[in-house]
């Protein structure tokens, strides 16, 4: 039973919120159900009773799948209609309450309206009194009614609920992976890279699927499952997130000057986040092509300045894969930027490449510092130092083939964090070529103390007119470009002067190294391909 309490307690924006939520896995399983589909698709040259028994297991699997989001697709209108009754009931009831007045009152737990008998000073006449017995019946009634509409929604969302259960839909556990299905205790939370991938090539692919669909928060983010399931894995999360903000930001905006101070903040914040995430799903939806492989969301979050890592091209199936990593004001709002920056180099690699296959990927994976001030202190690399080993470790572990070429180009503030991410004690940064750009130090005096393997080649370039040359060696170390360092220093153009009074340094120039045609952006395509940069 529903009680006017309880009408007037309840949330008819949360049922919306689980009717989306719903309506959202529903589709989510009609696109798994159409990809088996496909792959199914794969086995029409293979004949005989293995073939046979093969196509009539994806079959039921499809079938699973498609059952299961029909039955779904019960839950959400079962819940939108909750949230309506509810709403039309307490406008009725709010409607009801405000016309309630003495002598009649309204009993708040039962929803019953009553007369009150009066007393010594009632003046009213019986047939007054009479009329009031009336009134409060009626009122009473309309209330009663409008409860009775919740409850018969309620009713109707709960047999919904009830209809997506396995044996509602005549699915045995068997089908729908009861006997494969991944539980939290079977992912192994503080384990390498290398120990994660071993853990994931034991399961079968059905636990797998189980794996990225009801554990997607964790697998997206782990180090050494391979890119595909680390991306359709956050592909789920990242559908949902971005359509909940977006919805949040239209609901602000539609507020306009009736916003508060700090739904005014919230508009902005979510505007910005936004952007960022409007980036990453241009990538995501952009059409693979010949010289723009398909992209990969390997990790993001919108927690804090926000993170996310993307790879242009399968980083586990490429001969040369680079890792950008960007320094000072980097963050989900401006992932955009450095996407292309990465691609640029991408771009340039496969111009000067046939036959190859090359991947590049931004990885804005840490808690960058935002202004010049936050860029003196070495937290932020100190910080960011394990994950980005980790990360590069994962990327080893889940290759195919023969090992790629792999490069870090780390530009400002980003070549601090590989610089750290190098001093990890009895850890080593697992990478082939290094790059410093732009750099205003690393941590270290010398190119000896990088805990890097014997054969990694540790490569620096600074623009002549790059403000980034005026850090004092006390902030950072010394400058990876000095003779001193031990680095093998290449070519970038001068970039554009500075005035007198800055010494002829520029901030433009610190961020021209991925200008077309530019010697800077020539030799880090060099780098990338394993050749020797001028």
């Amino acid at each position: 039973m529903v009680s006017l309490r309880q009408l007037r307690e309840a949330d008819p924006g949360a049922f919306d919120e689980l009717a989306d939520r719903w309506a959202r896995l529903a589709g989510q399983l009609s696109a798994v159900a159409a990809d088996i589909g496909t792959t199914g698709g794969l086995l029409d040259g293979w004949h005989g009773e293995a073939a046979a028994a093969a196509r009539a297991h994806v079959g039921d699997v499809r079938s699973g799948y498609r059952t299961s989001a029909e039955y779904i697709e019960l839950i959400p209108p079962a819940l939108r209609e909750l949230s309506d009754a509810i709403e039309t009931a307490r406008s009725t009831v709010d409607g009801v309450a405000g016309s309630v007045k003495y002598p009649l009152s309204l009993n708040e737990q039962t929803g019953t309206v009553v007369a009150t008998h009066g007393g010594p000073g009632d003046t009213r006449t019986e047939e007054e009194k009479e009329q009031d017995r009336r009134t409060a019946a009626e009122l009473t009634s309309t209330i009663q009614g409008a409860l009775d509409d919740v409850r018969e929604a309620d009713q109707a969302a709960t047999a919904a609920l009830d209809k997506a259960t396995p044996s509602a839909a005549v699915l045995d556990l068997e089908a729908v992976g009861g006997d494969n299905i991944v539980t939290p205790a079977e992912i192994p939370g503080d384990a390498s890279p290398a120990e994660v991938t071993r853990w994931w090539d034991s399961l079968t692919p059905m636990e797998q699927e189980s794996a990225v669909y009801t554990h997607g928060d964790v697998i997206g983010g782990m180090d050494g499952i391979p890119a595909e399931a680390r991306d359709r894995a956050n592909r789920i999360r990242f559908a949902e997130e971005y359509a909940d903000l977006g919805a949040r930001r239209e609901h602000l905006e539609a507020l306009g000057g009736n916003r508060t101070a700090d739904q005014d903040r919230e508009y902005g914040r979510l505007g910005e986040t936004l952007r960022g995430m409007d980036a990453i799903h241009e990538r995501l939806e952009r059409e693979p092509s010949a010289t723009r492989p398909a992209s990969y969301l390997l990790d993001f979050s919108t927690e804090g300045n926000g993170r996310g890592i993307v790879a242009t091209g399968n980083p586990d199936t490429a001969d040369n894969v680079v890792t950008s990593v960007p320094g000072t004001g980097s963050n989900l709002a401006g992932i955009g930027g450095e996407l292309d920056r990465s691609e640029v180099v991408l771009d340039e690699a496969n111009r000067r490449s046939r036959g190859v296959d090359n991947a590049a990927i931004s990885w804005v994976g840490y808690d960058a510092p935002q202004d010049l001030g936050q860029a003196t202190n070495e937290h932020y690399a100190e910080d960011a130092a394990a994950n980005l080993r980790s990360f590069q470790d994962g990327l080893n572990a889940t290759h195919q083939g023969a090992d790629a070429n792999t490069t870090m180009i780390g530009h400002s503030y980003g070549s601090t964090v590989i610089g750290h991410a190098a001093q990890g004690g009895n850890s080593q940064l697992n990478v082939d070529n290094v790059v410093f750009i732009g750099s205003p130090g690393v941590g270290v005096d010398h190119a000896s103390d990088l805990h890097v393997p014997a054969d990694t080649t540790i490569y620096a370039s600074t623009a002549e007119n790059d403000v980034i040359r005026a850090t004092p060696p006390f902030i950072h170390g010394s400058q990876p470009i000095g003779e001193d360092f031990g680095a093998q220093v290449f070519t970038s153009d001068p970039g554009t002067d500075g005035e007198w009074y800055t010494g002829g340094y520029s901030t433009e120039a610190h961020s021209e190294y991925w200008n077309k045609d530019s010697a800077s952006l020539r030799n880090m395509a060099t780098i990338v391909l394993g050749g020797q940069p001028y």
